[in-house]
């Protein structure tokens, strides 16, 4: 025979305990703590499985960016032999070679002395 839940009654409503359905509280915690693990072990493959997507898609970024880079290297290395071209129409060919590459070494010059300065002495922002 099955026992009747107890009642208690404040006032006006009666609160009832909760049907245990037979089983023991002991059994319900050890149910309740296998599905957190459970739970727990759901959540890291989850984020597992975030890691190794952003990971691809970082990867395939930072190939686009080295091949870009690449072409950009190339492009301007046609656009420096085409103004070389184009000098030699006016003067000797290796003088405008000398031209043009001095020209770019002193814009990389002045690049790299206000890079250098700029690391040596940040500007607070």
């Amino acid at each position: 025979m099955r026992e009747r839940p107890f009642k208690y009654s404040s006032g006006s409503a009666a609160v009832e305990d909760p049907p245990t359905n037979g089983r023991p509280i002991v059994a319900i915690f050890r149910e309740m703590v296998a599905h957190l693990s459970e739970i727990v072990r759901s959540e890291i493959l989850l984020v597992s499985l975030e890691a190794k997507s952003e990971i691809a898609e970082r990867k395939n970024a930072a190939i686009s960016i080295v091949v870009a880079n690449m072409l950009l290297l190339y492009a301007g290395g046609f656009v420096l032999l085409g103004a070389v071209y184009a000098l030699s129409t006016v003067w000797p060919a290796w003088l405008s070679a000398i031209t043009v590459g001095a020209a770019v070494g002193i814009i990389g010059a002045v690049l790299l002395s206000r890079g250098v300065k700029n690391i040596k002495n940040p500007k607070s922002t």
